[in-house]
């Protein structure tokens, strides 16, 4: 085993350095330390059913939270009663609104690129297109895809059993 030993020379004196940063004196060591079975302090660790260690469970993120809760105020400021469906991995942001007889069941997503048409948002999100257009015969409400883009603001789809189209009535009521 090496003797390790620093000098007065191996050490720079604390002060600020030429970034404004602080210099620090931690000495690194230079072999790696060997593996233990146990994790490192604070690192949380779920026990499996047969005693195994597993790692923590990935959660799937979604950039749409914020548009939806600006989707729920367009649909209040406009007389609807928006409410939030939550725990459902299939429809990660879907709102039901009512007003009325009116039921609207909507999935909100964002896209950087531009959602011109229905062709473009089927092309650019097949699965939530087909998935939209598998409810519309089981399902009372009026299916609704709603996408957030930079170019074109808020777009509003409907889909139907044969695709989907603009939802140009939609549009009139939310308005510019």
């Amino acid at each position: 085993m090496e003797d390790i030993s620093t000098t007065n020379e191996d050490v720079i004196a604390p002060g600020a350095i030429a970034s404004g940063a602080s210099y620090s004196n931690r000495i690194i060591p230079c072999e790696t330390v060997p593996a233990t079975g146990s994790p490192a302090a604070g690192e949380t660790t779920i026990i499996g059913n047969e005693g195994g260690v597993t790692g923590t469970p990935k959660r799937k993120h979604t950039l749409c939270t914020p548009f939806v809760y600006e989707a729920m105020r367009i649909l209040q400021d406009h007389g609807y009663a928006p409410f939030r469906l939550t725990g459902n991995p299939d429809l990660p942001g879907a709102i039901i609104a009512t007003k009325g007889p009116a039921m609207l069941m909507i999935a909100v997503l964002y896209s950087r690129k531009p959602v011109k048409d229905g062709h473009t948002l089927r092309e650019l999100f097949p699965e939530k297109v087909d998935r939209a257009r598998a409810m519309v015969k089981a399902s009372p409400y009026r299916i609704m895809i709603w996408v957030n883009s930079p170019v074109y603001g808020w777009r509003y789809y409907r889909a139907e059993i044969g695709g989907i189209s603009y939802d140009w009535d939609m549009a009139k009521e939310m308005g510019p």
